[in-house]
């Protein structure tokens, strides 16, 4: 809610509709934060029955301090101050960048190498770093960025937003090609295919076209070409009010 709000604000400078949508922020930002565990780690989940989840993701903790940021943002824009979510935003790049061993280990997933930088957590050479380390791991040169390291498996929303990882880092060249490499799941509505699985080129999930692909790829496009207000979501990382 809180990204996808401030989104909106940077793209159309409507503030009654923040006004309007600015509850909803809050209460979403407010229930996140009762999954919040001492250590400053967020639950990724809760049961239907309440129960929570008793582990922290990597890529949903990154998620949640963009989110942070952004409502943070949304705040100052109403001239509301939110302590609370900005302490448990830093606590979150501590988390991130400092004590890895703090989420549940993923390693095998793309998100979780690239939503560090992504989210804007990991900034500089630590992001360049980072982002470098794992390319030859996820990277399938040409095609675009496997879901999960160990199969073939190019998804068009995993390489769309490992594009916008690399633009946020300054190097629009990688962030370019990556989109580029993810046409072949284009089609002529612009629509794109979920995956694709080499070398037989099977789409997976068979024809399945999403609305997360679409907006992955709409982002990415912008960040790289700047070509709405909206691109400062991500690039600049953080947003400035």
């Amino acid at each position: 809610m809180a990204t996808g709000l401030w989104h909106h604000w940077c793209s159309s400078g409507d503030r009654a509709f923040v006004e309007r949508l600015w509850p909803t922020v809050e209460r979403a930002l407010e229930w996140v934060l009762t999954m919040r565990r001492s250590d400053g780690t967020i639950l990724w989940a809760e049961e239907i029955d309440d129960r929570p989840w008793d582990y922290a993701l990597l890529t949903g903790s990154s998620s949640i301090r963009h989110s942070l940021r952004c409502g943070v943002a949304l705040a100052t824009v109403l001239g509301v101050d939110q302590p609370v979510w900005t302490a448990a935003a830093d606590r979150l790049d501590v988390l991130i960048n400092d004590h890895p061993e703090a989420f549940e280990p993923k390693e095998r997933w793309a998100m979780d190498w690239y939503y560090p930088v992504l989210s804007g957590s990991l900034t500089g050479e630590a992001a360049k770093s980072r982002l470098a380390e794992s390319w030859d791991v996820f990277a399938m040169e040409g095609k675009g960025i496997r879901c999960v390291s160990d199969e073939p498996w190019i998804t068009a929303s995993e390489t769309a937003e490992a594009s916008l990882a690399f633009a946020a880092i300054g190097d629009p060249t990688t962030a370019t090609d990556l989109l580029a490499w993810i046409g072949v799941h284009r089609l002529g509505d612009g629509s794109y295919y979920t995956g694709i699985v080499y070398p037989g080129q099977q789409r997976f999930p068979v024809d399945e076209r999403t609305s997360y692909t679409a907006a992955a790829v709409i982002l990415a496009a912008d960040a790289i070409t700047g070509a709405t207000p909206g691109s400062r979501v991500f690039i600049p990382h953080e947003p400035d009010g």
